[in-house]
């Protein structure tokens, strides 16, 4: 291989799906169900997208991985995720009313 053309690039830490799996379910915790149990996809993923610096790619991945896992279930309309049937009744947090909206959560400033 001719080293003119290596290229040295910083490996991601969420290329693994079950990487990328264990912040988004982390990021789930945190964020909490509402009363309805449902924990909106928008604050989910933009977390994970912009504060972590995640590719749509890697989000995917650990996206799908939970939902094969069981862990996390997707609602219809896709605007929320749920907790699947597989997920620890101990992990199946709800949202504290220190939860703030994602814009806060994600460290902007209004």
């Amino acid at each position: 291989m001719n080293k003119q053309f290596e290229k040295f690039v910083k490996d991601r830490p969420y290329a693994r799906p079950e990487a990328a799996a264990a912040r988004l379910l982390e990021i789930a915790k945190a964020i909490g169900a509402d009363r309805r149990g449902m924990i909106p996809v928008g604050a989910w993923n933009a977390t994970f997208l912009n504060r972590d610096k995640a590719t749509a790619a890697e989000y995917a991945l650990g996206r799908d991985h939970l939902i094969a896992a069981g862990l996390i279930v997707m609602h219809g309309s896709g605007g929320y995720i749920m907790w699947g049937p597989n997920c620890d009744p101990a992990d199946r947090a709800e949202m504290g009313e220190e939860i703030k909206l994602p814009a806060a959560s994600l460290g902007l400033q209004r």
